[in-house]
């Protein structure tokens, strides 16, 4: 049976809507894909969408800028020790990026809003028990105190998402971690910045 014009640019319009349809929501698909990776501790799959060179350098870019600035108060006040205090600082921003950059750190933050070694560690932290054993008690507090995401699309090329915490709903998006994708090629969307909330940009 051969296919009318007509049919024919009908399938032509529905598979293009489709394609378009795609490539909108793509963002939203390769985060929610992280999400379900990192729930499920599936670093592989988790790190395909994580560009980390790039993730270290605008952690390294954000945290010596604030060094920076705490440098220059200190020379302002006319400590004679600044310039080495300066070069041991960033020292110590190369070492703290390295231990905050790895694939459970990055996934625990996608999951809960932080970005800390130390958020890593306690998450991971078995859950306290009730004397119930059948009570969901436990697992509703912890849906309660997840993130609540919002986006901010910039352009074709890049989407931000920030981790609201639902105790403070009214927070601005400078006080909230955000994390930055950014696309290559149609589709493919990747991690590749994390802004701090306290540097609150």
């Amino acid at each position: 049976m051969f296919m009318t014009t007509k049919t024919i640019k009908i399938a032509v319009i529905a598979a293009a809507v489709a394609v378009a349809g795609y490539w909108y929501w793509s963002p939203f698909l390769a985060i929610r894909q992280m999400q379900s990776a990192a729930q499920e501790k599936d670093a592989e799959a988790f790190n395909e969408r994580v560009d980390y060179p790039k993730l270290r350098e605008s952690l390294k870019g954000q945290l010596s800028a604030v060094m920076g600035e705490q440098m220059a108060k200190t020379q302002d006040a006319g400590n004679p020790f600044a310039a080495l205090g300066s070069m041991l600082g960033l020292a110590m921003v190369d070492r703290f990026v390295d231990a905050m950059v790895r694939p459970e750190t990055v996934m625990r933050a996608m999951q809960d809003g932080q970005m800390s070694p130390a958020a890593a560690k306690t998450s991971d932290a078995p859950a306290p028990t009730t004397s119930n054993p059948d009570s969901p008690a436990p697992a509703a507090a912890r849906e309660d105190n997840k993130p609540k995401w919002t986006y901010d699309r910039k352009g074709v090329d890049r989407l931000i998402a920030y981790a609201t915490d639902p105790q403070k709903p009214g927070a601005p998006n400078s006080e909230k971690l955000g994390v930055v994708f950014e696309r290559s090629g149609f589709a493919n969307w990747k991690l590749t910045e994390v802004r701090l909330p306290v540097l609150g940009r």
